[in-house]
């Protein structure tokens, strides 16, 4: 056969191979898209109200995050809507009445609300005892008692005259329909644990505007002199999670614009701005030095690496340390001499030194100590060739005081201990 021709026969098996293949590929599988839920990153993670800032920032709304109540230090301009879904326990005296008065003079609050345990307290017994056995022990419930001591009021909703009371039901768990000034249709709301507003018995009723759920209100929106305080029971609805669900993208849209609801005004007007507040706790050290001081802690970085730089590297060898010179003996004897003969101790000296020849000559020459001194002086003169007068008084006889004679004399004693 032409080789020409096997090798086509082998490329057209091959590829018709190939093409069963992808065609049984084809018909046993196909690509399947699915959503996978995946954790808040960025901004997100932190911030519940990402999601609305950035739909209001679509809208054409300029908004801003502002992380704590505790960094509401200065208010924007009474055009601008300030959102505090926190539950402003920290908030201090000073910053509630300059926010009233901000409100005053046209601002829009939008708060959420915050329950009044102290509310529910009553005289009436939490466990009817009446239909217990006299014999079984009766438990209380000692959490609502906690709750009830240990709770207090809020500012704001003490100013509205309102308490946050009993839950509100939603029928089958399904969204209820809620009408808002200003909405030209009914808007669902999502089920979720809402409890009602109520107004107390001679809270101001003037202007103002109530949105409820089968009576019990869950929105409530007061004009106060020039501005508006909308009371939410919860806002839970407007985070991260629920913003995209039934309509409550537009519930929050129309709660921003409920200022120029003022009501018999049919028209809303639009916010210059929006800031959104979403948490009491205030910023640690580190964020509030990075915050402020950035531009320093930068500074001492490059300080820190350039001296790191500077100690971590030598240029040249290694400068070897010299040893420190050890003083030998005869130092020592030298500056003991020096001492006794400054003291007018020499004779101290002289014997001590006599005593050191006379050991050495007991050690060098046999029966030393039992030779008369004569006899040793007559033996040394001949072993060193010293006459015998000079040998007598340097081994027994006195010198004078002069520093000559006594250096002399010492010369010959280390003489006579050297040389035997």
């Amino acid at each position: 056969m032409n080789p020409l021709i096997k090798k086509a026969l082998i490329a057209i098996v091959v590829l018709a191979f190939a093409a069963l293949m992808i065609k049984t590929f084809q018909s046993n599988f196909e690509y399947v898209e699915e959503t996978e839920w995946r954790p808040f990153t960025g901004e997100a993670k932190t911030n519940p109200l990402y999601a609305s800032k950035l739909f209001l920032r679509r809208m054409g709304i300029p908004t801003e995050t502002v992380d704590s109540v505790q960094d509401l230090t200065t208010l924007p301009d009474t055009d601008t809507v300030i959102l505090i879904s926190s539950s402003r326990e920290n908030l201090r005296g000073a910053q509630v009445s300059n926010l009233l008065a901000w409100v005053k003079n046209g601002g829009h609050l939008i708060i959420t609300g915050l329950a009044d345990w102290n509310s529910f307290a009553s005289d009436e017994p939490l466990v009817d005892e009446s239909q217990n056995d006299p014999d079984e022990p009766v438990y209380y419930e000692e959490f609502d008692q906690e709750f009830i001591s240990e709770s207090s009021g809020d500012a704001l909703q003490e100013f509205l005259g309102v308490d946050i009371r009993e839950g509100i039901q939603f029928e089958d768990e399904k969204p209820e329909t809620i009408s808002i000034k200003g909405s030209s249709r009914g808007l669902q709301l999502g089920p979720d644990y809402y409890r009602a507003i109520v107004v107390k018995d001679g809270g101001n009723k003037g202007n103002l505007e109530q949105i409820d759920i089968d009576g019990k209100n869950v929105i409530i929106r007061q004009q106060v002199d020039r501005g508006l305080i909308t009371l939410v029971s919860d806002l839970e609805f407007i985070d991260n999670f629920n913003l995209k669900d039934f309509d409550h993208a537009e519930i929050l849209w129309q709660l921003i614009r409920g200022k120029a609801a003022a009501f018999n005004q049919k028209d809303l007007l639009l916010p210059e701005a929006v800031w959104l507040i979403h948490s009491d706790e205030t910023a640690n050290l580190f964020e509030l030095i990075w915050k402020y001081f950035w531009a320093l802690v930068i500074t001492l970085i490059i300080f820190f690496a350039f001296w790191m730089m500077r100690v971590s590297r030598r240029f040249g060898p290694v400068i070897t340390k010299e040893e420190d010179d050890r003083r030998n003996l005869m130092e020592h004897i030298d500056a003991s001499g020096v001492y006794y003969w400054k003291q007018h101790d020499h004779s101290g000296l002289l014997e001590s030194t006599r005593n050191a020849a006379q050991q050495m000559l007991a050690k060098r020459i046999p029966g030393w100590h039992a030779m008369e001194q004569p006899d040793q002086v007559k033996l040394l003169s001949k072993r060193l060739s010293i006459s015998e007068p000079q040998l007598s008084k340097t081994l027994y006889g006195s010198i004078g005081k002069g520093p000559h004679e006594f250096t002399e004399t010492i010369k010959q004693l280390e003489h006579i201990r050297t040389s035997l």
